[in-house]
C-alpha cells in the first residue's frame, strides 16, 4: 500500500488529545524500560549484536513476543538497527547493564516492581487522604515490607545505591570539607558518600551511621576506597541518640522518606549530637530551586507520598523546622538534580 506524502504530514505541534495520550503513555515506556533491566536483555546485547530470535534463545523468551518486545525497547530508544539485520544497545540501553559504569538497571527493576507499581495504582487515595496507601495494598508498612520480602529489599538498596553514586561527587564539590576535623554521615548506607569525601580529603575522619545490616555490607566499600582504618561505624537508627563529636554532619536523601512528625524527630536527635558552631548538610532534590527539575522532583515527590508518606521540601520548609531546633540555615548550594542545605548550630 502505497502512503501519500499528505498522509505523513503531521501537524507541528500535535492535538491536545495526543498530547495527553502521550502523557498517559509514559507509564507504558516505563514497563518496557522496567522488563528491559529485569530480564537482563542489556547484559545480554553486551556481547554483541543479536536479533530478536537470538535474544529469545539466550533468555528464554518466546520467540515471537521477543520480536514484538524487541520493536517497542526500539522505539523507546533503548536499542537501535546494527547491520545485517541484528540489534545493538544504545548508549541509553547501555545504562541498564549490570556493569555498566552509569547503570540505573536496578532502579528500573524496582521502578517496575509491583511494590512500586500497584502501590501508585492507588495515588488517587493518596491525593484524597494524605497519606500512603502502600499498607492498605500490601499489608504492612514499604520499611516492615523489605523485611519480609528481602528479594525487593535487595533490589530497593541496590537501585539507591545506583542513584547515590550519580550525586556524589556533584555533593563532595558542594561542600568545603577542608575547614573539618570529622565528619558523621546519618543514614549513610554502605559508605558510598562518606568514603569519596575521605578519599578526597585524607585530613578527615569520619564516622557511618546506619543500621546493623546495612553497615554489615560497609567494610568492603571502605577498603575498595582505601578509607577503612578513618572510619568508625555507629550501629543504629536515626531515630535514637546520636554519636556526637565531629564538626559537619551529613543527612543525603533520608529526610524525604518521611512526613513532618518524624522528620522533626530525626533533626531532633542530630541536634542533639550537634554543639554550637558545628555544621549540618542535608542533601535532597529541594523544591523550587530550579525549573529546569520541577517536573522530575513534583514526581518524585508523588513517589514519596504514595511510598511512605514522605515529601520533597523547599528551602523555607527546612529553614523552618531546622530553625525549631536552633540550627540556622546558611545557605544552599546545588548538586545538579540535588540540593545542600547548609546550616550552624548557634550557641
Amino acid at each position: 500500500m502505497k502512503i501519500s506524502d499528505d498522509a505523513r504530514t503531521l501537524p507541528a505541534r500535535p492535538p491536545v488529545s495526543v498530547q495527553i495520550l502521550d502523557l498517559l503513555m509514559g507509564s507504558w515506556r516505563a514497563g518496557v524500560v522496567s522488563t528491559f533491566a529485569e530480564l537482563g536483555v542489556a547484559d545480554a546485547f553486551r556481547a554483541g549484536s543479536l536479533t530478536p530470535t537470538q535474544l529469545a534463545f539466550r533468555l528464554g523468551l518466546e520467540r515471537d513476543i521477543s520480536d514484538r518486545f524487541c520493536r517497542a525497547a526500539r522505539a523507546v530508544g533503548l536499542i537501535a538497527e546494527a547491520p545485517h539485520g541484528t540489534l545493538e544497545l544504545t548508549e541509553l540501553g547501555e545504562a541498564l547493564a549490570t556493569e555498566s559504569a552509569h547503570s540505573m538497571r536496578n532502579f528500573a527493576r524496582w521502578s517496575g516492581s509491583s511494590a512500586d507499581r500497584a502501590t501508585w495504582a492507588h495515588l488517587p487515595t493518596a491525593v484524597r487522604t494524605g497519606r500512603s496507601p502502600f499498607a492498605a495494598v500490601h499489608g504492612t508498612g514499604v520499611w516492615d515490607f523489605f523485611d519480609t520480602h528481602p528479594d525487593t529489599g535487595a533490589v530497593f538498596n541496590a537501585a539507591m545505591t545506583e542513584l547515590s553514586r550519580h550525586v556524589i561527587r556533584p555533593v563532595v564539590q558542594g561542600i568545603d570539607f577542608s575547614r573539618y576535623k570529622s565528619v558523621t554521615d546519618i543514614g549513610g548506607g554502605r559508605g558510598a558518600l562518606l568514603s569519596s569525601v575521605l578519599r578526597e580529603f585524607p585530613h578527615l575522619n569520619g564516622v557511618l551511621v546506619d543500621q546493623p545490616d546495612v553497615l554489615a555490607r560497609a567494610p568492603q566499600v571502605l577498603q575498595d576506597a582505601g578509607v577503612a582504618e578513618r572510619v568508625t561505624l555507629a550501629p543504629g537508627s536515626f531515630f535514637d541518640e546520636l554519636p556526637s563529636g565531629s564538626d559537619i554532619f551529613l543527612i543525603s536523601n533520608v529526610l524525604h522518606d518521611w512526613d513532618d512528625s518524624r522528620t522533626r524527630a530525626i533533626l531532633r536527635n542530630i541536634a542533639t549530637a550537634m554543639r554550637p558552631g558545628d555544621d549540618l548538610a542535608v542533601i535532597e532534590a529541594v523544591v523550587g530551586v530550579d525549573a529546569q527539575f520541577d517536573e522530575a522532583i513534583g514526581l518524585m515527590d508523588m513517589d514519596m507520598l504514595v511510598l511512605c508518606d514522605g515529601k520533597q521540601r523547599s528551602l523555607e520548609d527546612f529553614r523552618v523546622l531546622l530553625a525549631e531546633l536552633g540550627i540556622e540555615v546558611t545557605g544552599l548550594s546545588r548538586a545538579g538534580l540535588q540540593s545542600i542545605v547548609h546550616g550552624t548550630k548557634r550557641p
